[in-house]
């Protein structure tokens, strides 16, 4: 809880510091150079209104050009020099905030060359406090400003008239109020960087919130969707496929007592044969309403399943054999191996006129492999493959994986599929 609580005040104190990493000054930022450059503007005034004594324009123009620069590099720093200036520092250097204090050393020497007390610079100085204020915690923050007052009153103590100004006699007044400027800006800068954080903390916390809302709502929907994935699967189990299971069955019981009538027998038969293809239909809808491969049993006894489930509607013999520890698969290719399974027993019973068939389950560590055999009527050199036998490929090739299918004329076909595993 403690290194929780933290690693939220680091996070928050680097608020201020995002000001100036962005590559585009932000809208405080821009706040900030703004004020830097209305002090500067007053400061101008004063020079060009020549109220001030004539100690303290004596380097005029020079001061104010030299300002001037000094304010236009501390603006472009960012957009244009920043890039060249992080290149010569290290990296774990805050270099806005060495520029920062650079730029408050340079306004104080303005300060003690425009003549001290009196000088039209002292706001621009204390302008300058903004930038460093901004990114220091609140203890540094005083500290620098205290550093900045005593080096007023040092400049104000040698610079111009020195000790003999007036500034500690009838002028004892304004030069408090000098003194209590800087720390006043000092903490309205802390002031606002705290809103600023807590805003900042307040949008993460409600972002937070809204993305988890959105995943519990999501979780919600999917939920409902299983559920009524599930409920469809399993009207459709009980219901059309019973029906058609029971429609098979009467078939090939009318089609023993059809008796001499060859043409009413085959009829009868054909119907047996489409219904059966029907129901294995239906088994592949209900598939991909609610897949078999919930829970933690694993693919092979997946496919045992989907083995005795087709054996019993085709009435088709098919063996299993499991090669090899089984892994864990992922959902993905457990789903695509089942289905290459379902597909290629479909074939061997629509298209193979097999009376046995075969499928077996490798894992060697590296791959997965798959593969379906039968001892049909087999594949003439000329067959390309039907639907079924694409849809093999397809799944086979999605997931990185060759198919293999061996046959020829009277002697079966063979569908091996291998796919390789998950990198851990």
């Amino acid at each position: 809880m403690v290194a929780h609580t933290l690693q939220r005040a680091r996070a928050a104190r680097s608020v201020l510091r995002g000001w100036w990493s962005r590559e585009r000054l932000s809208g405080v930022a821009l706040f900030l150079f703004f004020v830097r450059w209305a002090a500067w503007l007053v400061a101008a005034v004063i020079v060009i209104l020549d109220v001030v004594p004539k100690a303290n324009v004596q380097r005029e123009p020079v001061l104010l050009f030299g300002t001037l620069a000094q304010n236009a590099a501390a603006t472009l720093y960012l957009p244009l020099l920043r890039p060249r200036v992080r290149d010569l520092l290290r990296q774990n250097v805050d270099d806005i905030l060495v520029m920062g204090l650079l730029d408050v050393t340079l306004a104080l020497a303005i300060v003690f060359l425009s003549g001290g007390w009196d000088s039209p610079y002292y706001l621009f100085a204390v302008a300058s406090l903004l930038v460093p204020s901004s990114i220091l915690g609140l203890r540094s923050n005083l500290a620098l400003t205290a550093g900045f007052v005593g080096a007023y009153a040092l400049i104000v103590s040698t610079a111009g008239r020195g000790v003999d100004g007036p500034w500690h006699g009838r002028e004892l007044n304004n030069f408090v109020v000098f003194l209590a400027i800087p720390f006043i800006v000092a903490v309205v800068v802390q002031f606002f960087g705290w809103m600023s954080r807590e805003l900042s903390a307040q949008r993460e916390t409600a972002r937070h919130a809204l993305d988890e809302v959105l995943r519990l709502q999501g979780e919600r929907e999917e939920l409902a969707a299983e559920q009524e994935r599930g409920r469809l699967a399993r009207e459709i189990h009980d219901g059309v496929g019973q029906s058609i299971y029971m429609l098979s069955l009467n078939l090939e019981a009318a089609a023993e007592l059809s008796g001499n009538t060859p043409a009413v027998r085959e009829r009868l038969r054909h119907l047996v044969l489409l219904a059966k293809q029907v129901l294995l239909e239906v088994r592949h809808y209900i598939f991909d309403l609610k897949p078999l491969l919930e829970g933690d049993a694993g693919l092979s006894a997946a496919l045992r399943s989907q083995v005795r489930e087709f054996s019993t509607v085709s009435s088709l013999p098919v063996s299993i054999e499991v090669v090899g520890e089984e892994r864990q698969l992922s959902i993905t290719r457990a789903t695509a191996l089942y289905r290459i399974g379902q597909e290629a027993l479909a074939n061997a019973y629509r298209h193979a006129q097999a009376t046995k068939a075969c499928l077996r389950l490798e894992f060697d560590g590296r791959s997965v492999t798959l593969e379906v055999s039968d001892d049909g009527v087999g594949l003439s050199p000329e067959h390309g493959g039907g639907r079924g036998l694409r849809n093999i490929r397809q799944r086979t090739e999605d997931l990185g994986g060759t198919l293999m299918i061996a046959g020829a004329p009277g002697q079966g076909t063979t569908v091996r599929a291998v796919i390789p595993m998950e990198e851990s």
